[in-house]
C-alpha cells in the first residue's frame, strides 16, 4: 500500500526539522566560503551528493576538520572521488567526506603509501578503527586538489547519516554563512500527454510551453494549451546565488492544480541506491539526446525517490472544458522562490491510443523477457520506471559480428541491470572470443560504447542499463604507450606516461624498475600516469622500467626503458 500524501509530508518535513537542529559545522578553508556545486544537483544518472567548495581555481589548500572525531576511512582511485578522507564525527551522529584531495597529510601520506606499495596498487581503500586517528575541530587532515573525476579544482564535501549512510544537503549546517538572494532561473517547461491517456493542442507527443521572461525574470507563457485527458509539467531551471556564475539543483519544486497542491519534491537526504532514480525523475530522453535536465512533476509508478511526494502521481486530469490554474514554484534552501503560472484551457479532444503495432509490451512491476533472432533480454522486476511498448528491429551494419538490435525508438533507462545476450553470425575472421564484446551506438554519428559481456557457446552475455541499440563487435588493438616529456624526467623527477584504449578501456597497469613494483599514480581523466622518483625505494644508478598496460579485452602493450638517476 503506498503511503498518504500527508505522511510523506510529514516524514519530508521531520527530516528537515531533525537536521536543523544540528549545531554548524566550521568552514573547512581558512577563507571564505562559496560554492561550485550544490546537493542533490542532477548528474549523469546520478545526483550529485554533497556540495562544492570552491578553491580559487587552485590546489594545494589546507582542508580542516569541521568538527571533532576521527579519520574512519582513506581512499584512492583514477576515477570518483580521486584521493578521499572521511571523518566520524560521534559526537553529531554524521560522517563528513572530502574529495579530489590533492594530498593527504605528510604522515598519512606515507602511511597509505606504504600500504599501495604492500598491495601492488594504486587504488587502495583503508578503514581505521575509532580512536585510532582522533581528529579535533580545526586540524588539517589533507590538502584539496583536483583529483579523480573532477572537472577543476575545488573540493567535494558530504555529509552522512552516521548509522543509515543516508546523504543530507551539507549547505543546512552551513546556509547562514553564504548569502544568497537570488530566485530559481527558469531555463524550459515542457507538457506531456499520458500515453493513451492524454492529448495537448491535438498532439499525443510532448511538446515546449513557449514563455519569455520579463524584466525580473518571470516567465510569462505565450499562447494557449489546450488539452484533454492526463497530462503533466516538465521544469528545466537552476538555482543561483550571490557573487557566482554557477548554476545549482533546486531545492524545493511545489505544484498546485487550482491552489490543491500535486506535486512536492524536497531534497533534503537520499540514499546512495536511490540515486540512480534520476533517470525517472527527470526526462530521461531530453537528458541522453540533448544533454539537457527536465524535472518533471508528475512521478512514474516504478520511481520510489522519498524526496517526492504526489497526488495522482502529479498527472493532472483535464476532464472539463475550463480553464485549469496550474502553479509551479521553484524554490532554493534560503526561500527565494520563483513561481510559473500556467494556464491550461481543457477542450475535449479525441486521444490517440498508444502505438502497439508490432510492439512488445513490457510492465514495470513485473519480470519481462524478450526474444527474437539473434538476440534474448530478461528484465529484472524493479527495473523498468514505467510500462513500455518496445518497438524492435534490427539493420546491419560495418565492422560488428551481428546485427545492430535496436531496443526501442527513444532511450529507456533501467533502474537495475538487464541480461542480454546477442547472437555472434558474422565473423570477418578466426578471433580470440575473449576480444569478443557488446557494444552500444548512441548519437546520431553513431558512437560506439563498450559494454563487454563473456563468451557462451556462440553467444555474447553481458548487462546493460537502458534499453537501446547494441551489437557484438571486437577489439585487437591494444593499448597505447607514450611518453610524456621523456627527456625532462631526469631533471623533473618524475615519469609521466599517457596511456589510451581505443574500445573496451584500460584494464590494469603495473610499472616495475629493476623487477620490482614501483608506484605510478593514474589520472583517468587525463590519461596519464606519473611515477616520482622515490629516495628511499629509487637510489642513484643504472634503472630499467617496464610498464605493462592491459584492456578489457585482455590485449597488451609493453614499455621499456632504461634511465640513470
Amino acid at each position: 500500500m503506498k503511503k498518504s500524501y500527508t505522511a510523506i509530508i510529514a516524514f519530508l518535513f521531520a527530516l528537515t526539522s531533525a537536521q536543523t537542529k544540528s549545531q554548524q559545522l566550521s568552514n573547512p578553508f581558512d577563507f571564505p566560503m562559496q560554492l561550485s556545486g550544490g546537493f542533490c544537483d542532477l548528474r549523469a544518472n546520478h545526483y550529485h551528493a554533497g556540495i562544492d567548495f570552491r578553491t580559487r581555481s587552485t590546489v594545494g589548500h589546507a582542508i580542516h576538520a569541521v568538527q571533532k572525531g576521527y579519520i574512519s576511512r582513506i581512499t584512492v582511485g583514477p576515477w570518483g572521488y580521486g584521493a578521499a578522507v572521511y571523518v566520524t564525527h560521534p559526537d553529531d551522529s554524521i560522517i563528513t567526506v572530502h574529495g579530489h584531495l590533492e594530498r593527504f597529510t605528510d604522515r598519512m601520506a606515507e602511511y597509505v603509501k606504504n600500504k599501495q606499495y604492500e598491495k601492488e596498487s594504486f587504488n587502495i581503500d583503508l578503514t581505521f578503527e575509532p580512536g585510532t586517528e582522533p581528529v579535533k575541530r580545526g586540524d588539517i587532515i589533507g590538502y584539496s586538489g583536483n583529483s579523480g573525476s573532477s572537472g577543476g579544482p575545488h573540493l567535494h564535501f558530504e555529509v552522512r547519516d552516521m548509522k543509515t549512510n543516508e546523504l543530507i544537503d551539507p549547505l543546512t549546517f552551513y546556509k547562514s554563512r553564504i548569502p544568497d538572494t537570488r530566485k530559481p532561473h527558469v531555463n524550459g517547461l515542457k507538457i506531456y500527454p499520458i500515453e493513451g491517456k492524454g492529448i495537448v493542442n491535438g498532439s499525443n507527443k510532448k511538446q515546449d510551453i513557449i514563455f519569455k521572461l520579463d524584466k525580473n525574470e518571470n516567465p510569462i507563457i505565450s499562447g494557449t494549451i489546450e488539452a484533454w485527458g492526463e497530462i503533466g509539467l516538465a521544469v528545466r531551471a537552476v538555482d543561483r546565488m550571490d557573487g557566482t556564475g554557477f548554476s545549482y539543483g533546486i531545492k524545493k519544486i511545489s505544484q498546485t492544480v487550482d491552489s490543491l497542491e500535486t506535486f512536492l519534491s524536497y531534497t533534503d537526504r537520499f540514499s546512495l541506491d536511490e540515486s540512480k532514480y534520476i533517470n525517472s525523475y527527470t526526462d530521461y530522453e531530453e537528458w541522453s539526446e540533448r544533454r539537457l535536465f527536465y524535472i518533471k512533476t508528475f512521478v512514474d509508478p516504478g520511481n520510489k525517490t522519498r524526496f517526492v511526494a504526489s497526488r495522482n502521481s502529479g498527472k493532472i486530469n483535464i476532464n472539463e472544458e475550463r480553464i485549469y490554474n496550474v502553479v509551479i514554484s521553484l524554490s532554493d534552501i534560503n526561500g527565494n522562490t520563483r513561481k510559473i503560472p500556467i494556464k491550461i484551457k481543457g477542450r475535449k479532444q479525441d486521444i490517440t491510443p498508444p502505438d502497439t503495432v508490432g510492439t512488445k509490451l513490457l510492465r514495470w512491476y513485473e519480470q519481462n523477457s524478450f526474444i527474437a533472432k539473434g538476440i534474448e533480454m530478461a528484465i529484472p522486476d524493479k527495473t523498468l520506471y514505467n510500462s513500455v511498448y518496445m518497438h524492435y528491429n534490427n539493420i546491419a551494419a560495418n565492422e560488428v559480428y551481428s546485427p545492430v538490435h535496436i531496443l526501442h525508438n527513444t532511450p529507456v533507462p533501467l533502474h537495475n541491470q538487464a541480461q542480454l545476450s546477442i547472437f555472434i553470425d558474422s565473423i570477418f575472421e578466426p578471433v580470440n572470443t575473449e576480444q569478443l564484446g557488446i557494444v552500444r551506438f548512441s548519437g546520431q554519428n553513431r558512437r560506439r560504447s563498450w559494454i563487454g559481456g563473456t563468451y557462451r557457446d556462440g553467444w555474447i552475455d553481458a548487462e546493460i542499463s537502458e534499453l537501446g541499440a547494441y551489437a557484438v563487435a571486437c577489439d585487437t588493438t591494444p593499448p597505447i604507450i607514450k611518453p610524456v616529456e621523456q627527456n625532462m624526467w631526469r631533471s623533473k623527477k618524475r615519469i609521466s606516461i599517457r596511456i589510451t584504449d581505443n574500445l573496451s578501456g584500460i584494464s590494469t597497469f603495473r610499472g616495475d624498475i629493476n623487477g620490482k613494483y614501483a608506484l605510478f599514480e593514474y589520472d583517468g581523466k587525463n590519461s596519464l600516469i606519473t611515477y616520482d622518483f622515490d629516495d628511499e625505494r629509487l637510489h642513484p644508478g643504472y634503472h630499467r622500467l617496464k610498464l605493462t598496460v592491459t584492456d578489457g579485452c585482455g590485449n597488451k602493450s609493453v614499455f621499456e626503458h632504461a634511465f640513470t638517476w
